[in-house]
Parts: C-alpha cells; sequence; structure tokens
C-alpha cells in the first residue's frame, strides 16, 4: 500500500494553493492544467520519499585507492538535482579514507542511481531537451519543457 509522508508542514502549504486551484477551475483546460501541476507535485514527493529510503540502506563502501584502507561513513550529504517532475532533493551517505588520502571520497548511492559527481540535471530532462531542439527551435523547446512539466530553463540551456 502506498504512503506519502509529508516531510514537515512547508509540504502541506504547497499543496494546499495547488489542491484550490483544483476546486476552482471552471473549464475542461483549466482542471487539466491544474491536475497536471498537482499530479507533478505528488510526482515529486514520491521520488524524493523513495531516494530518501533508498539512502537509508546500508552501503557496501569499497577500498581506498591510494592507501587501500576500507572507506568509511561520514554522514549525510544533501543532493540536489533537476528532473522532469522538478526540482528533487535527497541526502546520502557520503564516505571518506580514514587516512584522509586526497580524492577518497565516494557517494555509493549515486553510482547506483547512475549519476555523476557534479550533475544537476537528470538524464531523462536532458533526453527530453534534446528531443525537443531536435525538432523545433530552442526557444520554443524550453518554452514547451516549461508547459509540459514546470520547469524553466533558458533556450542557452535547451
Amino acid at each position: 500500500m502506498l504512503t506519502l509522508r509529508f516531510a514537515n508542514e512547508v509540504d502541506e502549504c504547497e499543496l494546499q494553493p495547488l489542491y484550490e486551484k483544483l476546486q476552482t477551475s471552471l473549464t475542461l483546460a483549466s482542471l487539466v492544467l491544474a491536475a497536471w501541476q498537482l499530479g507533478l507535485w505528488f510526482a515529486r514527493k514520491l521520488v524524493e520519499q523513495q531516494l530518501q529510503e533508498r539512502a537509508q540502506a546500508p552501503q557496501v563502501w569499497s577500498n581506498c585507492a591510494t592507501c587501500g584502507s576500507r572507506l568509511e561513513r561520514k554522514g549525510f550529504v544533501q543532493r540536489r538535482m533537476l528532473t522532469l517532475v522538478g526540482w528533487v532533493e535527497w541526502r546520502r551517505g557520503v564516505g571518506r579514507c580514514p587516512n584522509r588520502c586526497a580524492g577518497s571520497h565516494s557517494t555509493p548511492f549515486d553510482a547506483v542511481l547512475g549519476i555523476t559527481a557534479y550533475q544537476h540535471t537528470s538524464v531523462e530532462l536532458v533526453r527530453l531537451s534534446c528531443l525537443l531542439a531536435v525538432f523545433l527551435p530552442f526557444e520554443i523547446a524550453a518554452y514547451l519543457l516549461m508547459q509540459l512539466c514546470g520547469i524553466r530553463i533558458s533556450d542557452d540551456s535547451v
């Protein structure tokens, strides 16, 4: 059974205006757009919840490439990425060599997710942007992304 847990009151404050917009929509077009925005909000919350839960799972730490010591968990660090459902945030475990060897910083969950250290945009968003840009001018591609996903990016980013 699906259970969506709210992290704090801010989440509920974000949801209320979306729900009110849905309730006050008069035309079919405005009703569909309000429901779409509400669906994107729920999708973002589901993705964030899954990421939080999976990041808490025990991780296997590799060995330091320099000295061979087993890397140790040093706590959790915030991660943020722009996706098709908007900005998604989560915290994941980071590790480092106990001998503090240079370059031993490790985030195994990022590797599991298939993301790189300084990546700020998700692969599916990049793919959709590229597909749109193949057939449309960059300005129109950026406008369509904003209309479909609520994501505002510049035509230069496309």
